[in-house]
Protein backbone atom coordinates (compact mmCIF):
# COMPACT_ATOMS: atom_id res chain seq x y z
CA UNK A 1 0.00 0.00 0.00
CA UNK A 2 2.47 2.11 0.98
CA UNK A 3 4.61 1.69 -2.12
CA UNK A 4 1.37 2.48 -4.44
CA UNK A 5 0.84 5.88 -2.31
CA UNK A 6 4.89 6.78 -3.40
CA UNK A 7 4.02 6.20 -6.74
CA UNK A 8 1.05 8.13 -7.01
CA UNK A 9 2.87 10.99 -5.30
CA UNK A 10 5.56 10.34 -7.87
CA UNK A 11 3.10 10.98 -10.63
CA UNK A 12 1.64 13.74 -9.50
CA UNK A 13 5.09 15.38 -9.23
CA UNK A 14 5.41 15.06 -12.62
CA UNK A 15 2.31 16.99 -13.44
CA UNK A 16 3.74 20.65 -15.34
CA UNK A 17 1.22 22.37 -13.96
CA UNK A 18 1.54 20.80 -10.75
CA UNK A 19 5.19 21.20 -11.47
CA UNK A 20 4.77 25.23 -12.03
CA UNK A 21 2.10 26.00 -9.58
CA UNK A 22 2.41 23.94 -6.74
CA UNK A 23 4.15 24.75 -3.44
CA UNK A 24 7.82 25.23 -3.43
CA UNK A 25 7.44 24.59 -7.84
CA UNK A 26 8.76 27.07 -10.01
CA UNK A 27 6.06 29.87 -9.65
CA UNK A 28 6.89 29.86 -5.50
CA UNK A 29 10.81 29.52 -5.72
CA UNK A 30 10.84 32.42 -8.06
CA UNK A 31 9.02 34.59 -6.09
CA UNK A 32 11.49 33.81 -3.61
CA UNK A 33 14.42 33.42 -5.55
CA UNK A 34 14.23 36.36 -8.26
CA UNK A 35 14.45 39.56 -5.62
CA UNK A 36 17.16 37.46 -3.85
CA UNK A 37 18.55 37.36 -7.56
CA UNK A 38 17.65 41.07 -8.12
CA UNK A 39 19.77 42.18 -5.05
CA UNK A 40 22.57 39.88 -5.70
CA UNK A 41 23.23 41.34 -9.68
CA UNK A 42 22.79 44.79 -7.41
CA UNK A 43 25.61 43.54 -5.32
CA UNK A 44 27.66 41.74 -8.70
CA UNK A 45 26.73 45.29 -10.25
CA UNK A 46 28.27 47.56 -7.94
CA UNK A 47 31.68 45.39 -7.59
CA UNK A 48 31.97 45.35 -11.78
CA UNK A 49 31.28 48.62 -12.13
CA UNK A 50 33.88 49.60 -8.91
CA UNK A 51 36.68 47.19 -11.23
CA UNK A 52 35.39 49.22 -14.17
CA UNK A 53 35.99 52.19 -13.26
CA UNK A 54 39.18 51.52 -11.63
CA UNK A 55 40.80 49.68 -14.49
CA UNK A 56 39.85 52.86 -16.72
CA UNK A 57 42.02 54.31 -13.91
CA UNK A 58 45.08 53.18 -13.69
CA UNK A 59 46.25 49.77 -13.95
CA UNK A 60 47.88 49.81 -10.81
CA UNK A 61 44.35 50.26 -9.59
CA UNK A 62 42.45 47.54 -10.73
CA UNK A 63 45.71 45.30 -9.93
CA UNK A 64 45.37 46.15 -6.45
CA UNK A 65 41.50 46.58 -5.58
CA UNK A 66 40.64 42.87 -6.62
CA UNK A 67 43.10 41.39 -4.20
CA UNK A 68 42.49 43.89 -0.93
CA UNK A 69 38.80 43.70 -1.46
CA UNK A 70 38.64 39.78 -1.61
CA UNK A 71 40.91 39.89 1.85
CA UNK A 72 38.97 42.06 3.74
CA UNK A 73 36.03 39.77 2.35
CA UNK A 74 37.82 36.99 3.53
CA UNK A 75 38.75 38.41 6.91
CA UNK A 76 35.19 38.88 7.10
CA UNK A 77 33.16 36.17 5.37
CA UNK A 78 33.25 33.71 9.06
CA UNK A 79 31.04 36.37 10.72
CA UNK A 80 29.35 37.14 7.36
CA UNK A 81 28.30 33.80 7.71
CA UNK A 82 27.71 33.21 10.87
CA UNK A 83 25.04 36.36 11.14
CA UNK A 84 24.07 35.55 7.71
CA UNK A 85 22.18 31.93 9.51
CA UNK A 86 19.92 34.21 10.88
CA UNK A 87 17.51 33.41 8.27
CA UNK A 88 17.91 29.83 8.82
CA UNK A 89 16.24 30.09 12.22
CA UNK A 90 14.20 32.97 10.82
CA UNK A 91 12.64 30.94 8.52
CA UNK A 92 12.42 27.62 10.51
CA UNK A 93 10.83 29.70 13.55
CA UNK A 94 8.19 31.23 10.66
CA UNK A 95 7.39 27.75 9.68
CA UNK A 96 6.65 26.47 13.09
CA UNK A 97 4.63 29.90 13.87
CA UNK A 98 7.28 31.61 16.68
CA UNK A 99 7.70 34.74 14.99
CA UNK A 100 8.76 36.44 18.76
CA UNK A 101 11.63 33.44 19.12
CA UNK A 102 12.64 35.02 14.98
CA UNK A 103 12.98 38.38 16.16
CA UNK A 104 14.94 36.89 19.10
CA UNK A 105 17.08 35.45 16.81
CA UNK A 106 17.50 38.84 15.32
CA UNK A 107 18.79 40.41 18.01
CA UNK A 108 21.45 37.73 18.78
CA UNK A 109 22.36 38.05 15.21
CA UNK A 110 22.92 42.08 15.59
CA UNK A 111 24.80 41.25 19.39
CA UNK A 112 27.25 39.01 17.21
CA UNK A 113 27.53 41.60 14.57
CA UNK A 114 28.88 44.18 16.82
CA UNK A 115 31.30 41.85 18.78
CA UNK A 116 32.52 40.65 15.07
CA UNK A 117 32.57 44.34 13.68
CA UNK A 118 34.95 45.45 16.20
CA UNK A 119 37.49 42.52 15.73
CA UNK A 120 37.83 42.89 11.57
CA UNK A 121 38.23 46.72 12.48
CA UNK A 122 41.47 45.36 14.63
CA UNK A 123 43.10 43.85 11.42
CA UNK A 124 43.70 47.84 10.42
CA UNK A 125 47.20 47.41 12.20
CA UNK A 126 48.39 44.27 10.91
CA UNK A 127 46.98 45.15 7.12
CA UNK A 128 50.64 46.08 5.85
CA UNK A 129 51.98 42.54 6.60
CA UNK A 130 49.12 40.51 5.27
CA UNK A 131 49.97 42.35 1.71
CA UNK A 132 53.31 42.13 2.17
CA UNK A 133 53.25 38.18 1.57
CA UNK A 134 51.48 38.47 -1.31
CA UNK A 135 54.61 39.06 -2.74
CA UNK A 136 53.50 41.58 -5.08
CA UNK A 137 55.08 45.12 -6.15
CA UNK A 138 55.44 47.75 -3.25
CA UNK A 139 52.87 50.19 -5.75
CA UNK A 140 50.49 47.97 -5.51
CA UNK A 141 50.62 46.81 -1.52
CA UNK A 142 50.37 50.15 -1.42
CA UNK A 143 46.76 50.54 -3.02
CA UNK A 144 46.46 47.08 -1.42
CA UNK A 145 46.83 48.57 1.95
CA UNK A 146 44.82 52.16 1.68
CA UNK A 147 41.70 50.24 0.00
CA UNK A 148 41.65 46.97 2.77
CA UNK A 149 41.66 49.83 5.24
CA UNK A 150 39.15 51.75 4.37
CA UNK A 151 36.75 48.64 4.18
CA UNK A 152 37.99 47.15 7.59
CA UNK A 153 37.40 49.99 9.69
CA UNK A 154 33.75 50.66 9.34
CA UNK A 155 32.90 46.75 8.32
CA UNK A 156 30.45 46.49 11.34
CA UNK A 157 27.66 48.43 9.11
CA UNK A 158 28.33 45.28 6.74
CA UNK A 159 27.72 42.71 9.46
CA UNK A 160 24.76 44.60 10.65
CA UNK A 161 23.48 44.71 7.06
CA UNK A 162 23.98 41.01 6.87
CA UNK A 163 21.81 40.42 10.17
CA UNK A 164 18.85 42.63 8.74
CA UNK A 165 18.74 40.94 5.47
CA UNK A 166 18.96 37.70 6.62
CA UNK A 167 16.03 38.40 8.76
CA UNK A 168 13.69 39.66 6.71
CA UNK A 169 14.85 37.17 3.84
CA UNK A 170 13.88 34.23 6.54
CA UNK A 171 10.67 35.59 6.80
CA UNK A 172 10.02 35.77 2.77
CA UNK A 173 10.26 39.50 2.59
CA UNK A 174 12.97 38.94 -0.10
CA UNK A 175 11.21 41.73 -2.23
CA UNK A 176 12.06 44.12 0.75
CA UNK A 177 15.78 43.35 0.41
CA UNK A 178 15.98 43.84 -3.24
CA UNK A 179 14.49 47.45 -3.28
CA UNK A 180 16.95 47.91 -0.36
CA UNK A 181 19.94 46.55 -2.37
CA UNK A 182 18.31 48.38 -5.27
CA UNK A 183 18.94 51.70 -3.81
CA UNK A 184 21.93 50.83 -2.37
CA UNK A 185 23.71 50.13 -5.80
CA UNK A 186 21.92 53.48 -7.28
CA UNK A 187 23.40 55.34 -4.88
CA UNK A 188 26.90 54.03 -4.96
CA UNK A 189 27.78 53.59 -8.59
CA UNK A 190 27.56 57.11 -9.59
CA UNK A 191 29.37 58.11 -5.95
CA UNK A 192 32.11 56.00 -7.49
CA UNK A 193 32.75 57.37 -10.64
CA UNK A 194 32.55 60.66 -9.05
CA UNK A 195 35.09 60.12 -6.08
CA UNK A 196 37.41 57.48 -8.41
CA UNK A 197 37.13 60.27 -11.27
CA UNK A 198 36.53 63.39 -9.79
CA UNK A 199 33.90 65.63 -10.99
CA UNK A 200 35.11 69.19 -12.30
CA UNK A 201 31.92 71.64 -13.17
CA UNK A 202 32.55 74.85 -15.11
CA UNK A 203 35.88 75.33 -13.05
CA UNK A 204 34.57 74.47 -9.64
CA UNK A 205 35.79 70.60 -7.94
CA UNK A 206 32.81 68.94 -7.53
CA UNK A 207 34.19 66.26 -6.11
CA UNK A 208 37.36 65.13 -5.92
CA UNK A 209 40.00 62.61 -7.61
CA UNK A 210 40.61 60.16 -5.33
CA UNK A 211 40.95 56.69 -7.52
CA UNK A 212 41.13 53.35 -5.31
CA UNK A 213 40.33 55.71 -2.03
CA UNK A 214 37.16 56.87 -4.05
CA UNK A 215 35.85 53.49 -4.39
CA UNK A 216 36.39 52.49 -0.93
CA UNK A 217 34.52 55.32 0.46
CA UNK A 218 31.74 54.45 -1.75
CA UNK A 219 30.92 51.22 -0.76
CA UNK A 220 31.20 52.54 2.95
CA UNK A 221 28.96 54.99 2.22
CA UNK A 222 26.61 52.71 0.46
CA UNK A 223 26.46 50.24 3.50
CA UNK A 224 25.94 52.90 5.91
CA UNK A 225 22.63 54.22 3.79
CA UNK A 226 21.36 50.07 3.41
CA UNK A 227 21.78 49.43 7.32
CA UNK A 228 19.36 52.57 7.86
CA UNK A 229 16.67 51.61 5.17
CA UNK A 230 16.92 48.29 6.93
CA UNK A 231 16.32 49.59 10.25
CA UNK A 232 13.63 51.52 9.32
CA UNK A 233 12.49 48.68 7.10
CA UNK A 234 12.55 46.71 10.72
CA UNK A 235 12.19 48.64 14.02
CA UNK A 236 8.96 49.75 13.53
CA UNK A 237 5.23 49.49 14.96
CA UNK A 238 4.23 46.95 12.59
CA UNK A 239 7.48 44.63 13.42
CA UNK A 240 6.87 45.04 17.07
CA UNK A 241 2.91 44.15 16.74
CA UNK A 242 3.46 41.13 14.53
CA UNK A 243 7.02 39.75 16.01
CA UNK A 244 6.97 41.42 19.48
CA UNK A 245 10.07 42.88 18.41
CA UNK A 246 11.09 44.95 21.58
CA UNK A 247 10.05 42.43 23.87
CA UNK A 248 12.44 40.32 22.10
CA UNK A 249 15.75 42.60 22.34
CA UNK A 250 17.35 40.87 25.39
CA UNK A 251 20.31 38.99 24.92
CA UNK A 252 19.82 34.99 25.18
CA UNK A 253 22.40 32.67 25.74
CA UNK A 254 20.92 29.38 24.72
CA UNK A 255 19.69 30.83 21.00
CA UNK A 256 23.09 32.56 20.84
CA UNK A 257 24.70 29.42 21.64
CA UNK A 258 22.82 27.49 19.13
CA UNK A 259 23.39 30.34 16.60
CA UNK A 260 26.61 29.67 16.89
CA UNK A 261 26.81 26.09 16.75
CA UNK A 262 24.55 26.30 13.42
CA UNK A 263 26.12 29.62 12.03
CA UNK A 264 30.11 28.60 12.84
CA UNK A 265 30.18 25.53 10.07
CA UNK A 266 28.56 28.21 7.94
CA UNK A 267 31.06 30.73 8.41
CA UNK A 268 33.99 28.45 8.30
CA UNK A 269 33.09 27.20 5.41
CA UNK A 270 32.31 30.70 3.93
CA UNK A 271 35.72 32.04 5.07
CA UNK A 272 37.11 28.77 3.84
CA UNK A 273 35.69 29.48 -0.01
CA UNK A 274 37.02 32.69 0.11
CA UNK A 275 40.25 31.98 1.27
CA UNK A 276 40.76 29.65 -1.17
CA UNK A 277 39.79 32.42 -3.89
CA UNK A 278 42.09 35.02 -2.23
CA UNK A 279 44.68 32.31 -2.03
CA UNK A 280 44.15 32.06 -6.32
CA UNK A 281 43.74 35.84 -6.88
CA UNK A 282 47.25 35.95 -4.70
CA UNK A 283 49.39 32.86 -6.52
CA UNK A 284 48.64 34.36 -10.47
CA UNK A 285 49.70 37.97 -8.79
CA UNK A 286 53.40 35.89 -9.18
CA UNK A 287 53.10 35.38 -12.57
CA UNK A 288 53.14 39.23 -13.10
CA UNK A 289 50.99 42.32 -12.98
CA UNK A 290 49.89 41.65 -16.64
CA UNK A 291 48.46 38.48 -15.54
CA UNK A 292 47.01 39.85 -12.04
CA UNK A 293 44.94 42.19 -13.93
CA UNK A 294 44.01 40.00 -16.59
CA UNK A 295 42.79 37.92 -14.14
CA UNK A 296 40.98 39.97 -11.66
CA UNK A 297 39.14 41.44 -14.48
CA UNK A 298 38.11 38.23 -15.48
CA UNK A 299 36.66 37.32 -12.20
CA UNK A 300 34.86 41.00 -12.02
CA UNK A 301 33.13 40.08 -15.15
CA UNK A 302 32.59 36.46 -13.41
CA UNK A 303 30.51 37.79 -10.31
CA UNK A 304 27.47 38.12 -12.74
CA UNK A 305 26.98 34.98 -13.08
CA UNK A 306 28.61 33.94 -9.61
CA UNK A 307 26.48 36.26 -7.26
CA UNK A 308 22.52 35.51 -8.78
CA UNK A 309 23.68 31.83 -7.83
CA UNK A 310 23.78 33.16 -4.49
CA UNK A 311 20.68 34.26 -4.35
CA UNK A 312 19.00 31.17 -5.63
CA UNK A 313 21.18 28.82 -2.92
CA UNK A 314 19.42 31.45 -0.60
CA UNK A 315 16.17 31.16 -1.54
CA UNK A 316 16.28 27.41 -1.21
CA UNK A 317 17.82 27.53 2.29
CA UNK A 318 15.03 29.78 2.77
CA UNK A 319 12.23 27.37 1.17
CA UNK A 320 13.96 24.54 2.67
CA UNK A 321 13.86 25.73 6.30
CA UNK A 322 10.51 27.11 6.74
CA UNK A 323 9.38 23.87 5.32
CA UNK A 324 11.71 21.81 7.58
CA UNK A 325 9.92 24.39 10.42
CA UNK A 326 6.56 23.06 9.33
CA UNK A 327 7.47 19.46 9.20
CA UNK A 328 7.47 19.00 5.55
CA UNK A 329 10.61 17.62 4.57
CA UNK A 330 9.01 16.35 0.69
CA UNK A 331 8.31 19.66 0.09
CA UNK A 332 12.05 21.43 0.87
CA UNK A 333 12.77 18.44 -1.65
CA UNK A 334 10.42 20.06 -4.20
CA UNK A 335 11.66 23.72 -3.35
CA UNK A 336 15.23 22.13 -4.25
CA UNK A 337 14.41 20.88 -7.74
CA UNK A 338 12.90 23.87 -8.77
CA UNK A 339 15.94 25.62 -7.62
CA UNK A 340 18.09 23.49 -9.76
CA UNK A 341 15.97 23.99 -13.27
CA UNK A 342 16.11 27.47 -12.54
CA UNK A 343 19.76 27.96 -11.66
CA UNK A 344 21.09 25.73 -14.38
CA UNK A 345 18.96 27.72 -16.80
CA UNK A 346 20.76 30.46 -16.16
CA UNK A 347 24.32 29.67 -15.64
CA UNK A 348 23.43 28.01 -18.97
CA UNK A 349 22.58 31.55 -20.87
CA UNK A 350 25.17 33.01 -18.94
CA UNK A 351 28.05 30.37 -20.18
CA UNK A 352 26.86 31.51 -23.77
CA UNK A 353 27.38 34.49 -23.30
CA UNK A 354 31.26 33.84 -21.74
CA UNK A 355 32.11 32.02 -24.76
CA UNK A 356 30.22 33.72 -27.80
CA UNK A 357 31.08 37.30 -26.48
CA UNK A 358 34.36 37.39 -24.50
CA UNK A 359 35.88 40.29 -25.92
CA UNK A 360 32.70 42.56 -25.84
CA UNK A 361 32.88 41.88 -22.36
CA UNK A 362 36.79 42.46 -21.57
CA UNK A 363 36.57 45.53 -24.17
CA UNK A 364 34.42 47.12 -20.93
CA UNK A 365 37.81 47.20 -18.81
CA UNK A 366 40.17 48.10 -20.81
CA UNK A 367 41.21 52.24 -21.11
CA UNK A 368 42.26 54.01 -24.00
CA UNK A 369 45.79 54.84 -22.12
CA UNK A 370 46.50 51.21 -22.00
CA UNK A 371 49.43 50.76 -24.72
CA UNK A 372 48.22 48.26 -27.70
CA UNK A 373 50.62 45.07 -26.36
CA UNK A 374 49.03 45.17 -22.82
CA UNK A 375 45.26 45.52 -24.35
CA UNK A 376 46.03 42.90 -26.48
CA UNK A 377 47.46 40.25 -24.63
CA UNK A 378 44.62 40.77 -21.55
CA UNK A 379 42.27 40.11 -24.67
CA UNK A 380 43.90 37.17 -25.16
CA UNK A 381 44.21 35.76 -21.84
CA UNK A 382 40.69 36.90 -20.88
CA UNK A 383 39.32 35.32 -23.71
CA UNK A 384 40.76 31.72 -22.53
CA UNK A 385 40.13 32.33 -18.92
CA UNK A 386 36.52 33.35 -19.38
CA UNK A 387 36.06 29.69 -21.27
CA UNK A 388 37.49 28.12 -17.95
CA UNK A 389 34.84 30.04 -16.19
CA UNK A 390 32.15 28.69 -18.47
CA UNK A 391 32.80 25.62 -17.98
CA UNK A 392 32.42 25.40 -14.27
CA UNK A 393 29.38 28.08 -13.83
CA UNK A 394 26.77 25.28 -14.34
CA UNK A 395 28.46 22.81 -12.03
CA UNK A 396 28.76 26.13 -9.46
CA UNK A 397 24.84 26.55 -9.48
CA UNK A 398 24.23 22.51 -8.99
CA UNK A 399 26.43 23.33 -5.87
CA UNK A 400 25.15 25.88 -4.29
CA UNK A 401 21.68 24.72 -4.78
CA UNK A 402 22.26 21.43 -2.72
CA UNK A 403 24.74 23.23 -0.60
CA UNK A 404 21.55 26.10 0.16
CA UNK A 405 19.06 23.17 1.20
CA UNK A 406 21.75 21.39 3.49
CA UNK A 407 21.95 24.83 4.91
CA UNK A 408 18.07 25.64 5.32
CA UNK A 409 18.02 22.34 7.09
CA UNK A 410 20.90 22.62 9.58
CA UNK A 411 23.39 19.96 7.81
CA UNK A 412 26.96 22.26 8.22
CA UNK A 413 29.36 19.99 9.71
CA UNK A 414 30.06 17.73 6.94
CA UNK A 415 29.91 20.42 4.02
CA UNK A 416 32.62 22.39 5.91
CA UNK A 417 34.52 19.86 6.66
CA UNK A 418 34.09 18.72 2.79
CA UNK A 419 35.46 22.34 1.68
CA UNK A 420 38.44 22.44 4.06
CA UNK A 421 39.78 18.65 2.59
CA UNK A 422 38.87 19.98 -1.04
CA UNK A 423 40.68 23.66 -0.44
CA UNK A 424 43.86 21.56 1.19
CA UNK A 425 43.72 18.44 -1.53
CA UNK A 426 42.58 20.26 -4.62
CA UNK A 427 43.33 23.27 -4.86
CA UNK A 428 46.44 24.33 -2.58
CA UNK A 429 48.05 21.14 -3.01
CA UNK A 430 48.72 20.87 -6.82
CA UNK A 431 49.18 24.44 -7.27
CA UNK A 432 52.19 24.27 -4.92
CA UNK A 433 53.33 21.29 -6.68
CA UNK A 434 53.08 23.05 -10.24
CA UNK A 435 55.03 25.91 -8.80
CA UNK A 436 57.47 23.79 -6.90
CA UNK A 437 58.33 21.48 -10.54
CA UNK A 438 58.32 24.85 -12.71
CA UNK A 439 54.97 23.51 -14.61
CA UNK A 440 52.81 26.92 -13.69
CA UNK A 441 51.13 28.96 -15.60
CA UNK A 442 47.75 30.57 -15.79
CA UNK A 443 46.24 27.87 -17.44
CA UNK A 444 47.13 25.22 -15.55
CA UNK A 445 46.53 27.05 -12.41
CA UNK A 446 43.17 27.97 -13.49
CA UNK A 447 42.95 23.76 -14.46
CA UNK A 448 43.41 23.50 -10.68
CA UNK A 449 41.00 26.14 -9.77
CA UNK A 450 38.34 24.17 -12.21
CA UNK A 451 39.06 21.04 -10.97
CA UNK A 452 38.71 21.98 -7.12
CA UNK A 453 34.80 23.34 -7.62
CA UNK A 454 33.72 20.04 -9.70
CA UNK A 455 35.57 18.17 -6.58
CA UNK A 456 32.79 20.31 -4.55
CA UNK A 457 30.03 19.93 -6.36
CA UNK A 458 30.22 15.86 -6.21
CA UNK A 459 30.59 16.17 -2.63
CA UNK A 460 27.25 18.30 -2.45
CA UNK A 461 25.16 16.84 -4.64
CA UNK A 462 26.74 13.75 -2.71
CA UNK A 463 25.53 14.57 0.56
CA UNK A 464 22.35 16.00 -0.20
CA UNK A 465 21.14 12.68 -2.07
CA UNK A 466 21.87 11.24 1.42
CA UNK A 467 18.65 12.63 2.49
CA UNK A 468 19.92 12.95 6.30
CA UNK A 469 19.32 16.52 6.37
CA UNK A 470 15.20 15.36 5.95
CA UNK A 471 15.05 14.68 9.84
CA UNK A 472 17.72 17.71 11.19
CA UNK A 473 15.94 21.34 12.34
CA UNK A 474 17.99 24.21 13.97
CA UNK A 475 15.15 25.40 16.76
CA UNK A 476 14.10 23.67 19.36
CA UNK A 477 11.97 21.02 18.96
CA UNK A 478 9.56 22.33 21.37
CA UNK A 479 8.27 25.63 21.26
CA UNK A 480 9.79 28.19 23.64
CA UNK A 481 7.48 31.71 25.02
Amino acid sequence: MGGKTNLIKVIKSMNPRRRWRGNNGYAHVLRICLPLIASNISVSAMLFTDRLFLSRYSLEAIAASLPAGVAVVTVSSFFQGLVAYVSVFTAQYTGAGQPRRAAAALWQGLYLAILAGLIIALTWFPAPLIFELGGHPENIQRLEVTYYRILALPSVLNLIYFAMSSFLAGLGRTRLVMWVNLAGALVNIPLTYALVFGVVVNGFRLAPEWGIVGAGVATVFSWLLTTCIFSLLIFNRRMAKSHDLFRAWKPDLRLMRRLMAYGTPGGLQRFMDLAAFTFFAFIIGRLGELYLAANNIVFSIEAISFFPLIGGSVAISILVGQSIGRGQPEEAAQAVVSGIGISSLYAVAISLLFLLWPGLLLELFLADHYDQATRARILELGTVLLRFVAAYTIFDGLYLCCLGALSGAGDVWLPMAAMAVSVLLCLMLPIWLLFSQGWANVYSLWGCFVFYILVMTGVGVWRYRQGRWRFMRVIETRGVS
